[in-house]
């Protein structure tokens, strides 16, 4: 199956572009370019207008307050470092490049840009895989993170291990049955990989790990979408691809929802085109009535009705 990228294309190419520009004649952008991205994050990336070699990137996501608490500043801090820069109005992070003046890896620190909603919504993985890592006490109450609007990712530390949980508005009916088929290969699958994490679904009725969860919203067409992260998942090389890949789970579920929909009904056309095909080939030509002379011409006898004022003769 399809991975979604983890970073912004659109960012990536822009600012590739822009470093690859030798004699400083930089385009304006003016106004900003806004570039809308999944769970409703928005970036925009504008120029000064007195110095067109530097460009500013900012973003916009919802939760972001929970993720301050989280300890997003510093790992962008990590990331970024002399980079950061006061946010613009309206946004949560911004960066202000100097273009004139290329990193030393100019393809690496442009990924790293580019993955900035990444690297934002990373903070929490990080902190509490560090925790359970440390064996600190475990602490009671789910991290938070209302990332749409009737969605949230909840990550709760346990002794060694960590659960996130995923609650996901299903608008169509038809989308829950789809998520349950896709989820319950995970499961298949988990019987023949060693380490993967537990994965399980639930529709309407919350997990026990959510239990006394303020603010729960449960409501009709909403499912709950549980991962298990052993010690092997949060740790080591394999921290980051986790994160990575926890991260875009929604999208890529919702993703393969929408490609079977559409490879099912792509099947049922074609399967009605050719019912029409059998249909159209088993009609039977109908009985011609018409009668000709030994010197082709047609005729039709008196007692029969007059179709056609072509005809010959009438007998």
């Amino acid at each position: 199956m399809i991975l979604l990228d983890y970073h912004n294309k659109i960012i990536e190419d822009m600012l590739l572009e822009r470093f690859a520009i030798t004699d400083g004649k930089y385009d304006p952008l003016e106004p900003p370019t806004v570039i809308a991205d999944f769970d409703s994050v928005t970036f925009s990336l504008g120029t000064d207008p007195n110095a067109r070699n530097i460009i500013t990137v900012s973003l916009s996501m919802k939760g972001y307050d929970e993720l301050k608490k989280q300890g997003v500043d510093d790992v962008l801090k990590r990331i970024y470092g002399a980079y950061l820069t006061t946010p613009e109005g309206g946004y949560n992070v911004s960066l202000k490049i100097d273009l004139s003046k290329k990193p030393a890896d100019v393809n690496k620190f442009v990924r790293d840009v580019a993955l900035l909603k990444r690297n934002v919504l990373a903070a929490p993985f990080y902190k509490v895989f560090a925790d359970v890592e440390a064996k600190k006490p475990v602490v009671a109450n789910p991290i938070e993170i209302r990332y749409r609007d009737d969605e949230a990712i909840y990550i709760k530390q346990e002794t060694d291990r960590v659960i996130v949980i995923f609650t996901i508005m299903f608008k169509d009916q038809d989308d829950v049955v789809f998520a349950k088929v896709f989820l319950q290969e995970y499961q298949d699958a988990r019987k023949t990989m060693s380490n993967a994490p537990s994965v399980m679904f639930s529709q309407k009725e919350p997990p026990l790990e959510l239990k006394g969860v303020k603010n729960l919203k449960v409501m009709a067409g909403q499912g709950f979408v549980s991962f298990v992260l052993f010690g092997p998942h949060i740790s080591g090389t394999k921290k980051e691809k986790t994160i990575d890949n926890i991260q875009t789970f929604r999208n890529y579920l919702h993703y393969h929802i929408k490609c079977s929909k559409a490879f099912m009904h792509t099947r049922m056309r074609n399967r009605v085109k050719n019912f029409l095909q059998v249909l159209n080939r088993a009609k039977s030509d109908p009985e011609s009535t018409e009668k000709k002379t030994i010197t082709g011409k047609t005729f039709r006898r008196a007692d029969e009705p007059q179709q056609s004022a072509d005809d010959d003769y009438n007998i």
